[in-house]
């Protein structure tokens, strides 16, 4: 098969595309070649292009079944799949796309009104998330451990912003290596290749919870920002109820 057909199929079926040497070196997304008029080459194209669109499902994270604590990440939920959260407990949603208020604010009145919403954001996957969400992120885990209850966070598909969050969880509450988080990060995830910088940024996230000066620089290390400029409250901590009030930020990502 040619070249171009290889990574055509490799990036529809697989969502790893054999990346050419040069782009391997620079970091920077590879450039795919025409796909000419040939109909398997269009096909393959249109296939890419269509599982964009997909997202992962609730996925478990991690769980206590003495304490009934139970963590799941998600891409974006449809009507069954909030509903099925709900049937399993799940009390509280971090929504990492800012997409709340178009889409689970709504569906909550009918579906699950006993869900609440603790953060609306549109985070960026290519910038590192900042100290002060961290520090909210862990309050509220702690809590959730203590108190025994059941949460979830969600991003637009389920791989890269909902992946690093993960793999910062792994590091700072269940022990793994920087290593087997990004593993965990990359094997779960689909096009990662298409964001470098995540890597990088797991391994500053990993830095940060050993208490070690961050060695990446600013485009990788989490940064103070004013914790209102990114969905938090003026102290640092999520809001009670982020359908209450707030208009939505979704970025198309």
């Amino acid at each position: 098969m040619a070249g171009d057909s290889r990574s055509l199929l490799d990036f529809a079926l697989a969502g790893r595309p054999r990346m050419p040497r040069e782009s391997t070196e620079t970091g920077q997304p590879p450039r795919w070649p025409y796909p000419g008029r040939s109909p398997v080459r269009m096909m393959l194209l249109l296939a890419t292009i269509g599982s964009f669109g997909c997202a992962a499902a609730p996925r478990l994270v991690d769980s206590n079944s003495v304490t009934g604590f139970a963590l799941y990440r998600s891409g974006q939920l449809s009507g069954a799949e909030l509903t099925q959260l709900c049937g399993q407990g799940v009390e509280e949603l971090l929504v990492l796309d800012g997409g709340a208020i178009n889409r689970e604010c709504r569906m909550l009145r009918e579906q699950c009104p006993g869900l609440r919403v603790r953060y609306n954001f549109a985070q960026n996957e290519k910038q590192p998330v900042s100290q002060e969400f961290l520090g909210a992120f862990d309050q509220w885990i702690e809590e959730g451990k203590a108190e025994g209850r059941k949460l979830a966070y969600r991003c637009r598909r389920g791989w890269h912003r909902a992946g690093r969050l993960t793999a910062y969880y792994q590091i700072r509450f269940m022990g793994a290596s920087v290593q087997e988080a990004i593993d965990e990060m990359q094997a779960r995830g689909r096009f990662m290749w298409w964001y470098p910088r995540l890597d990088p940024q797991v391994e500053a996230l990993g830095e940060w919870v050993a208490r070690e000066t961050c060695s990446g620089g600013a485009e990788f290390c989490p940064q103070h920002v004013d914790p209102t400029s990114e969905g938090l409250q003026a102290d640092g901590s999520f809001p009670l109820d982020a359908c209450s009030g707030q208009s939505g930020s979704e970025v198309a990502r």
